[in-house]
């Protein structure tokens, strides 16, 4: 830019004349200056007779030429730094004002811009005065340097500082005026990290940091003062160091602001907790929430809820066995972020709870129970439960000797009997069951109902007595003793003799004491007696009786005397007798029979020749009679008596004579009593009673009755199964099951029991009448169908029993809606996946069966993009999909079953449907034609602006990479950040302006997509005209004759311009004075000519 500077010079071109002027009279009034005030201006630190310069005439003009004119300084130069002079061109006496050449004061505007100097004018002849005021405005020269304060700078900042954020600020201030002051900020040498402002100062980050590659920049910051530069193509001004420390970012983790555990039992299979995760800043997308520890059997996963932003819930995957997780779980959370860098959060704790354990209880305390002790092993007892109601819970029987008797099924809680129970052995058991682990207790209290299920029992086996012959009727012989263990007048016993009848006694009813009933005779009646005693209890429905042997024995009393059956016996022996021969047996006998008799001889044997064996009879010869002398008697008369032990037979003899001779020899004669056949018929009729044996139709044994000869048969119609809805409800009747027995009494007694396949304890069967009922509530998902062993027992001794299987199908009812995996779908796709493609196919899953479970699906949010087939639950692309306009989609879906009967279920799930980004969009300029205006003495090195560019694409494909196309050597574009700046210095007078051009492109696989942008360069001319042109000299003077032609050159001025170029190329002008119609001037050369001077008057130009 050119701005026109002027140099002012005074031309006076006389014309010779002959005439006078006219005398007149002088006036004071014209004595005074042009004006009252002046104002000039001066160069700080001008050279000595430097001259102010003013745009207006300084001085007066001369009424007379004669006036002689003085001007001086009368005030307002007290440093005496001014000197007036005079200078008369014609009729005009010039005031100029310059510096003393002999004071050395500079001026210093600085210290002072301006003085107001008072100027007298006086007219030494004619002592006139004028006065006038000049102000003298200082102006400044660019002599001071731009300073920085602080003259140094440093700053600590984060690696992670972003493109353009300012980092400090530095200062600088130069004391001169106006464009003197004027400076620019730059580097001293090239950065390609950190960026100054050219005239603000202000730092800002230019390039990406890392303080693994450098942590320390010192940088040297340059104050550039623009009029110096201008002028003297140096603008060097003051340096200030700049240190930057680049330290480590504190890493932008991630950070799990917020966990908000759910009660497990409250969250109806949804979340367990809710998870907020803050990116602190960092700018990055939370991608996941992973579970890192605490959950080994992976029962967990977090789900991202799109609909709120960076929030998680926590849900099971699979069914969760709280019973191994008593203390529920200790898990850990960690989130993680998309893109690069990845960033991580703390690992964060927390305490999940275990599900519904801390309000686990049985549904009774005490549980209280009536059993019928004739109840046979399986049958029910009792089914205890926990609420609220949870799975894989086991139930544990504690160990005792009350539950001996007693099974508990550990999954179902359904406690059955094993054997029969004895209300004798014991009437109350007290149970305690607690669960497995041990987190609630209960106690089952069972009172066992007594039966008449106990016959009398003797106390003994048989019972034997003995009695005495001839003791008087009703005499107490032997008492039997029975008791029965049942209660009350199922255990009250009476006696009675059940036979044989014929017997001679008679028993106490209540006593069970037997007496004789009439006399009694050893010899005379039977010796043994042997009948049945009956004990019958009074019991019902019917009395229980047993029988008992009782024998009693007829003792005999020793009341005869033994008498011999044969008396007064002889007996001829050879003397040669051999000793030790039989000669005789006596023989006596005795009724009683009580014991052996004894014989002994009473006399007749002094010489000792006989023997008499004492319980034979049998004699013989002791010693022999060969020795004997012939004087010796030849006859011997034995006298032989027997005893009973108390009575003695009357004596018999025996008389012996031993003779030589052998036909003397006589055998044994003796004379017979008739003692044996009157002990024979006593003996026969004797055995004759004993032998008696009582006829079936005086007695038949008990035992006969008791003999349980059937077992109990279930009728024909027995079902083979039965079909039963599962919403029955409870103790509803199912089935009568009947069978009969033909025994009569207990044998012909049945019950019923369930002996088998009622573990679940769905079912009872009334004990005695054999009515099927429900007895739990029944689920066709958990059993579809029982087989009961359904026993019927009778009560007969030994038992019998007999069963049959029972199928007991569970019909289903639509009771279960369709359930989706937890926490819904997720699907992740490319957005370029084309139309008509299925991208899922949804399950679900209906524990209900046929029509129950067959689900519709349905589409519940509006869109365009996706269809949902509604049998077969295919997820199909329906519409173009782009992640740029819409990142995920969240649909809701439903999932409705179709039952023939009852109300369809339902449940809605999310599918998220993310879509994975593609590079299909090319970078695109914020500004696809920029235009900067940059004036043309900016430093090299100065960043000129950053281009902005973006790519909606993600990772490397959506980061972008910027090429200059043509630089032109002046411009440099940092690939990186797209940082613009100057290379090399402008020149407005050479280029006005640069057109340029770039690529951006991202770094997309396999092909990277780039934009071609513009960026247009206005160059801003700046004011280099520093200097005005001066002319040679104050006043150029010259004569010229009146009667020159026109175009007669007069003078030749001459000016010089110390600026360079165009700026210091001179044009001349006639601005003002007399006489401007008459003369002209060469604008280039300055050479001046007049136009005719015929038509002027002599004199004087100016």
């Amino acid at each position: 830019m050119i701005n026109a500077l002027l140099g002012l010079a005074v031309l006076v071109l006389p014309c010779v004349t002959c005439e006078k002027p006219p005398e007149g009279i002088v006036s004071s009034s014209a004595w005074h200056f042009t004006h009252s005030l002046y104002n000039v201006t001066i160069y700080e630190n001008s050279a000595p007779k430097t001259y102010v310069e003013s745009s207006e005439k300084m001085g007066m003009y001369l009424a007379e030429p004669q006036w002689a004119v003085r001007y001086r300084i009368i005030s307002g130069d007290v440093a005496n730094v001014f000197k007036t002079e005079e200078y008369v061109v014609g009729n005009f006496c010039f005031l100029r004002i310059r510096t003393k050449s002999s004071n050395t004061a500079l001026l210093n505007r600085e210290v002072r811009d301006s003085y107001t100097l008072i100027i007298q004018a006086t007219e030494k002849t004619l002592e006139f005065e004028a006065l006038t005021r000049v102000v003298v405005h200082i102006l400044d020269q660019n002599d001071l340097r731009p300073l920085f304060s602080p003259p140094s700078y440093r700053v600590t900042i984060s690696e992670d500082m972003p493109l353009k954020s300012p980092i400090c600020k530095v200062t600088a201030t130069d004391a001169d005026l106006g464009q003197n002051a004027e400076f620019y900020y730059a580097f001293n040498s090239r950065s390609d990290a950190f960026a100054i402002h050219p005239t603000s100062g202000v730092v800002t980050v230019a390039g990406k940091l890392n303080v693994t590659w450098r942590g320390k920049y010192e940088l040297q910051v340059l104050a550039v003062d623009r009029m110096r530069k201008i002028s003297e193509g140096n603008g060097f001004g003051n340096l200030a160091s700049l240190v930057v420390h680049v330290e480590p970012a504190p890493r932008k983790s991630l950070a799990i602001a917020s966990v908000v555990v759910t009660p497990p039992d409250d969250n109806e299979g949804t979340a367990y907790a809710t998870i907020v995760v803050d990116a602190n800043g960092s700018g990055a997308e939370v991608d996941s929430l992973e579970v890192v520890g605490g959950d080994p059997g992976k029962h967990f996963k977090a789900v991202k809820s799109y609909a709120h932003g960076n929030e998680f819930s926590l849900v099971s995957v699979k069914d969760v066995n709280w019973m191994e997780h008593l203390h529920g779980f200790n898990l850990s959370l960690q989130a993680r972020s998309g893109g690069r860098p990845t960033f991580y959060s703390q690992i964060r704790g927390f305490h999940l709870p275990p599900s519904k354990l801390a309000f686990l209880k049985f549904q009774k305390a005490i549980y209280r129970v009536k059993l019928s002790e004739s109840s046979p092993p399986g049958s029910r007892v009792v089914l205890v439960k926990v609420t609220p109601a949870f799975p894989n819970l086991q139930y544990i029987l504690k160990p005792s000797s009350e539950s001996t008797g007693f099974k508990l099924n550990a999954r179902t809680g359904l406690i059955t009997t094993t054997k029969l129970l004895d209300f004798h052995d014991r009437a109350h058991y007290q149970l305690h069951v607690r669960t497995s682990p041990g987190l609630a207790a209960a106690t089952v209290v069972i009172d066992i109902v007594d039966c008449n299920n106990h016959a009398p029992i003797f106390n003994r086996s048989s019972y034997d007595g003995t009695l005495e012959e001839n003791i008087p009727p009703g005499t107490s012989v032997l008492t039997v003793t029975a008791t029965d263990w049942d209660h009350g007048e199922n255990g009250y016993v009476t006696y009675s003799i059940a036979g044989p009848k014929a017997v001679p006694f008679s028993i106490d009813p209540y006593l069970g004491i037997i007496s004789t009933s009439k006399p009694m005779d050893y010899e005379l009646m039977k010796r043994i007696y042997t009948f049945w005693v009956r004990a019958s209890d009074w019991g019902s429905p019917f009395r229980r009786e047993k029988e008992v042997s009782v024998s009693l024995s007829l003792k005999n009393l020793n009341d005869n005397q033994p008498m011999f059956e044969e008396v007064n016996c002889t007996v001829s022996i050879r003397h040669d007798w051999p000793v030790g021969k039989l000669i005789m047996t006596v023989s006596a006998i005795d009724v009683d029979e009580l014991q052996n008799l004894k014989y002994e001889m009473v006399s007749g044997n002094e010489a000792d020749y006989f023997s008499l064996d004492d319980f034979s009879g049998v004699i013989s010869l002791k010693r022999s009679f060969m020795n004997l002398s012939t004087d010796h008697p030849t006859g011997y008369s034995l006298k032989i008596t027997a005893s009973d032990g108390k009575n003695y037979a009357s004596p018999t003899t025996l008389n012996v004579t031993v003779v030589k001779d052998p036909r003397l020899e006589v055998p044994v004669r003796c004379d017979k009593t008739g003692v044996l056949t009157h002990f024979t018929k006593t003996i026969l009729h004797s055995v004759g009673l004993q032998d008696q044996e009582p006829s079936d139709e005086e007695f038949t044994s008990l035992s006969t009755y008791q003999i349980n000869r059937h077992t109990p048969q279930f009728e024909d119609h027995f079902p083979q199964s039965i079909d039963v809805l599962e919403r029955v409800p409870i103790n509803m009747p199912l089935a009568r099951l009947v069978a009969t027995d033909p025994d009569a009494g207990f044998n012909g007694k049945l019950v019923y029991v369930i002996a088998d396949g009622n573990e679940e304890g769905c079912f009872d069967i009334e004990l005695e009448t054999g009515l099927l009922t429900v007895a739990a509530p029944l689920d066709y998902e958990t059993t579809s169908y029982y087989l009961l062993n359904v026993t019927v027992y009778d009560l007969g001794t030994p038992q019998k029993a007999s069963w049959k299987v029972l199928t007991v199908n569970v019909q289903d009812w639509n009771d279960n809606a369709p359930t989706f995996p937890p926490g819904g779908y997720q699907l992740t796709i490319s957005e370029d996946t084309e139309v008509g493609t299925t991208i899922a196919q949804l399950k679900t899953k209906d524990a209900d069966s046929e029509d129950n479970s067959r689900v519709r699906y349905t589409l519940l949010s509006p869109t365009e993009k996706f269809s949902l087939h509604p049998l077969t639950g295919e997820l199909v692309v329906t519409g173009y999909l782009d992640r740029e306009g819409e990142p995920w989609y969240i649909l809701k879906v439903e999932a409705r079953d179709q039952p023939r009967k009852g109300h369809q279920l339902f449940s809605v799930t999310d599918l998220i449907v993310t879509l994975e980004d593609e590079n299909d969009n090319s970078p695109q300029c914020i500004t696809e034609h920029s235009s900067l205006k940059v004036p043309e003495d900016l430093p090299p090195g100065t960043v000129l602006t950053f281009l902005d560019a973006s790519d909606p694409d993600l990772g490397p494909a959506g980061e972008v990479r910027y090429v200059l196309l043509d630089a032109h050597g002046t411009f440099r574009m940092d690939p990186m950040t797209g940082a613009l700046s100057l290379e090399k210095e402008l020149d407005f007078e050479r280029r006005a302006g640069y057109n340029l051009s770039l690529w951006v492109s991202d770094s997309g696989r396999p092909l990277a997509r780039r934009t071609l942008c513009h960026v247009e360069v206005i160059v801003l001319d700046v004011n280099e005209n520093l200097h005005p042109p001066r002319f040679t000299s104050f006043v150029h003077q010259a004569h010229v004759q009146e009667n020159s032609p026109s175009g007669t050159q007069v003078m030749l001025v001459s000016a010089h311009d110390d600026d360079s170029g165009l700026d210091g190329e001179l044009q001349y002008f006639l601005r003002a004075g007399t006489g401007l119609e008459a003369f002209t001037i060469n604008q280039d050369t300055g050479t001046g000519g007049g136009v005719g001077w015929e038509r002027w008057n002599a004199g004087d130009w100016v």
